[in-house]
């Protein structure tokens, strides 16, 4: 297949965003999708923003205006190289560069696809010693290499068949996860459990719990409470383990069936002993920093997050691991843990030293928080079942996404390379 040398800024119109001063409040709104880094997962074609822009907005930045199909790069820090698409008039602000694809020439799929696989690129390109950014111009230089259009448009439809397939298996996805927390706030908090209209309400040390319940303090339901490891980049003499290490910034990817970007590490064989994840795992990130600011996340580590990650891991060593003396708990603590970050009440347990970083206190978290469960074993299981069945569900869901992917990601260098042809991808997709 012929392939045309290009630079990113031939493909249409390169737009940086910039965001509204804080001193015009009423350029904010709830008209127009206003895209962030943070807004961007780098998992689907489409995002929903935390904000959006007033028509006043829209007016007073119509010169960084984004029509729908425009491709979206973040191009600053940690996250540089995710992308998303527009699917309607949108802005973003200073740390992305778009751009407005010219459809004449260039597939906008096509070229959302191909911005995907310029991540080691961009990083590459960008400038800052603390922090890495691309600019415009840098942007815009980045060379690369397309096929004519209608190649573009055929590889794009093959592609696209994957993405319409991921991103319904996410929306499954989060049906399912919307379900657990309605169950688990309806169950465990509201106490409108299978039969509770006939269960009177007595004293306890959390509050009026149902009769026959008990409120169990979690270090008593914990078998181990460890940190996790960070190990070195190079095998040493003593830590020859080599695994992957999951990081709070990696939870979602880990959990939706993303691309991993788990670092791999070296560390002690008896540290691998110790603190190698498991199924049934409930991982917390416990600290807060300038990198990562999601203290109080959680990860639920079950068979099919550990098929993903394929090989020996362990958390970071600014996480904690709660294992479990009944591993059917694990969905509950992870929906507590979110309901207490929900809630803003997992403030409680951080503890912000003088440089300003904020930790999980987790020993205090296992010694005063509790869980309220039936004493009846028929109930207790029946409900621990059903959230398990919700989890195992997602689970299976996000392990087909991760495989989708997995092909969908091997088969654009294959077809514009001609390893595959594209009438034999079609077949695939």
């Amino acid at each position: 297949m012929e392939l045309l040398p290009l630079r990113v800024g031939d493909l249409g119109r390169v737009i940086t965003g910039r965001t509204p001063p804080s001193v015009r409040p009423e350029l904010f709104g709830d008209l127009h999708p206003f895209l962030t880094p943070t807004d961007i997962d780098g998992r689907e074609r489409y995002v929903n923003p935390g904000r959006f822009l007033s028509e006043a907005g829209a007016v007073a930045h119509k010169t960084t205006v984004l029509p729908a199909k425009a491709v979206c790069v973040v191009c600053i820090g940690a996250t540089i190289g995710k992308v998303c698409m527009t699917d309607c008039l949108s802005f973003t602000n200073q740390q992305i560069n778009s751009i407005v694809v010219n459809e004449t020439e260039h597939d906008p799929f096509f070229v959302y696809h191909l911005l995907t696989t310029l991540r080691d690129e961009l990083k590459a390109h960008a400038g800052g010693a603390a922090t890495p950014i691309i600019n415009k111009t840098s942007f815009s230089e980045i060379r690369i290499s397309v096929p004519p259009l209608p190649a573009q448009r055929r590889i794009a439809s093959i592609l696209s068949a994957y993405d319409d397939l991921i991103e319904n298996n996410l929306r499954r996805v989060k049906i399912l996860e919307e379900m657990a927390r309605a169950l688990y706030r309806e169950w465990f908090v509201e106490f409108k459990f299978p039969g509770h209209a006939k269960v009177r309400r007595v004293a306890s040390e959390v509050g009026l719990i149902p009769d026959g319940w008990e409120a169990v303090s979690f270090d008593t339901l914990l078998v181990s409470m460890t940190g996790g490891d960070w190990g070195a980049e190079q095998a040493t003499e003593t830590e020859t383990s080599e695994v992957a290490i999951v990081r709070g910034t990696d939870f979602d990817e880990v959990a939706y069936g993303g691309n991993l970007r788990c670092p791999f590490r070296y560390i002690k064989p008896s540290s691998l002993k110790s603190r190698g994840l498991q199924a049934s795992d409930v991982v917390v990130e416990n600290s807060i920093n300038a990198k990562s600011r999601c203290v109080g996340t959680t990860l639920i580590v079950d068979r099919h997050t550990m098929s993903r990650i394929g090989r020996d891991s362990v958390a970071a060593s600014f996480c904690k691991v709660f294992r479990l003396h009944d591993p059917r708990l694990a969905p509950l603590v992870h929906l507590h843990l979110r309901y207490l970050r929900e809630e803003h009440r997992m403030e409680y347990y951080q503890n912000v030293a003088a440089n300003g970083i904020a930790n999980f206190q987790a020993q205090r978290f296992a010694k005063e928080e509790h869980l309220t469960l039936p004493v009846e074993p028929a109930l207790r299981a029946h409900l621990l079942r059903s959230l398990g069945s919700l989890f195992e569900a997602i689970g299976v869901l996000a392990s087909e996404v991760s495989n989708l992917r997995r092909t969908r990601d091997l088969l654009l260098p294959r077809l514009l390379s001609g390893e595959v042809p594209i009438a034999d991808a079609s077949l695939v997709a």
